[in-house]
C-alpha cells in the first residue's frame, strides 16, 4: 500500500508495461482520442491506434463525470490510476479513467540550473535538494532532461571482438536501414566504455550479466534458443541472441536479450510474431528493407511495409526504443464474398483499407549500442 501522503511513481508511456497493477502515474503525448460503437473512449498515446504504446479507457457510463477528453489530442498529459492491461489482442497497458482529476495537462520541467562542479573538500557545502517527486517528466519524444541524481561516473566495459568493426561484404541494404533509423539519434563511435547508471531495459542496469537478468525477469522456467547474431551493421562476431519464449508485458511472445562477448546484456527485443490487428493500409514509402536487425529478418516480397518508429531516450539513462510493424497492405479484411453468374458484374466489393500486422516488435537499444551500431554501418 501507498504510504501516507506519498505520492504515486511516475512513469512514461514506453515504460508503463513493466508496471502492470501498480499505481502510478503515467505521462505521454495524446495521438488520438477516439469512441467505440458502444461508447467507450480511448485515449491513445505514444501513438495511434494499434501502434499506440498506452491508453486512457473510459466507459461510456462515466463520460459526464471525466468530461470532454478530446481537448487533449496533440498535447502532452498525465493519467493516474492503477496500470492494467486491455483484454484486447494488442494486451497494451491502460488506466481505466472515471474521474476528471485523473487525466490532466502534463506541466513542462522547468530549465534545470547548470551541475555544480564537484566538492573540493569534505568540508565543501552540501549540494541543493531535488526538485518534488511530484514533478511531471518531459514527454519521451522531447529533448530529455537530467533526472534527481546525476549520471554515476563510474563506467561499465562493453566486451567485443577484435574484429568487430572490420569492413564487411553484403549487407548494404541492411546497414543503410540501420543508419536512418539512429543517423539522427546518436553518432558514430568506437567507444566501448558506458556509465553504470544506463538502463538497458526498464530497471535493468546496462551490461548486467545474462544470468542475473534471467532471474530479475523471471526467464528461468521458459525456453531458449541460442545463436549468434550475424546482421550486417551490428558489431561483427560479438553479439549473441538469447530468445525465450512466452507471455510478456504489451501481449509479446517472444523476449530478446543480446549479449556482448562476456554474456553481458547490451540490448533487449520484444517481438509479437502472430498479431491479430490491423493497420490502416497506407502507401508504404519508407523503403525499408529490415524488420528484425536481431534476427535480421528482412520482408519475403516487395509489397509488404514495414514502419520504424524511433522513440529518443525519455531520459539520460534510458535507451533508444524502436518500434517495428511488419505489415501485409494486401491481406483482405474480410473475405470477397461469393457470387452468382447473374450479379457478379454489378458486386461493389471494394478492396481491403487496412493491411494485416505479421509482426511487431519493440527494440531498447542503449546509446552506446546505437553509436557503435553507427560506427559499423559506415564499416
Amino acid at each position: 500500500m501507498t504510504a501516507f501522503g506519498q505520492q504515486p511513481a511516475i512513469y512514461s508511456d514506453t515504460e508503463a508495461a513493466n508496471h502492470v497493477d501498480e499505481e502510478a502515474t503515467v505521462t505521454g503525448k495524446v495521438f488520438g482520442v477516439s469512441t467505440s460503437k458502444t461508447g467507450t473512449t480511448y485515449v491513445n498515446l505514444g501513438g495511434n491506434f494499434p501502434q499506440h504504446t498506452f491508453a486512457g479507457v473510459i466507459f461510456a457510463s462515466k463520460q459526464a463525470d471525466v468530461g470532454d477528453v478530446k481537448q487533449y489530442e496533440g498535447k502532452d498529459v498525465t493519467l493516474t490510476g492503477r496500470i492494467t492491461v486491455s483484454r484486447d489482442a494488442s494486451k497494451k497497458p491502460q488506466i481505466l479513467i472515471s474521474r476528471a482529476d485523473q487525466i490532466k495537462l502534463a506541466v513542462p520541467a522547468s530549465a534545470p540550473a547548470a551541475m555544480p562542479p564537484a566538492p573540493a573538500a569534505a568540508t565543501s557545502a552540501p549540494a541543493a535538494a531535488p526538485t518534488s517527486a511530484t514533478t511531471t517528466p518531459m514527454p519521451a519524444l522531447t529533448p530529455p532532461v537530467p533526472k534527481e541524481i546525476p549520471i554515476s561516473a563510474s563506467t561499465v566495459q562493453i566486451q567485443l571482438a577484435s574484429s568487430w568493426s572490420a569492413p564487411r561484404s553484403g549487407g548494404e541494404m541492411t546497414r543503410k536501414d540501420l543508419a536512418r533509423i539512429f543517423g539522427t539519434i546518436g553518432t558514430p563511435s568506437d567507444t566501448t566504455t558506458a556509465s553504470a547508471a544506463l538502463e538497458v531495459y526498464p530497471g535493468i542496469p546496462f551490461l548486467t550479466q545474462l544470468e542475473t537478468v534471467k532471474k530479475l525477469l523471471k526467464l528461468e522456467t521458459l525456453s531458449c534458443a541460442k545463436s549468434r547474431i550475424t546482421t550486417a551493421g551490428l558489431p561483427f562476431d560479438s553479439l549473441t541472441d538469447h530468445d525465450f519464449s512466452g507471455v510478456f508485458p504489451g501481449g509479446y511472445d517472444q523476449l530478446h536479450l543480446i549479449t556482448d562477448k562476456n554474456e553481458q546484456v547490451v540490448s533487449v527485443l520484444l517481438v509479437d510474431s502472430s498479431s491479430r490487428a490491423r493497420v490502416t493500409n497506407e502507401v508504404d514509402g519508407t523503403g525499408y528493407h529490415t524488420y528484425n536487425f536481431i534476427t535480421g529478418g528482412s520482408k519475403a516480397v516487395t509489397y509488404y511495409a514495414i514502419r520504424h518508429q524511433v522513440t529518443p531516450p525519455s531520459t539520460p539513462t534510458a535507451a533508444v526504443v524502436v518500434d517495428t510493424l511488419l505489415v501485409d497492405p494486401t491481406d483482405p479484411e474480410t473475405p470477397k464474398p461469393k457470387t452468382s453468374k447473374k450479379s457478379s458484374s454489378k458486386s461493389n466489393y471494394s478492396k481491403p483499407k487496412t493491411g494485416k500486422i505479421l509482426e511487431r516488435s519493440r527494440w531498447f537499444v542503449p546509446p552506446p549500442i546505437v553509436n557503435l551500431i553507427l560506427r559499423s554501418t559506415g564499416g
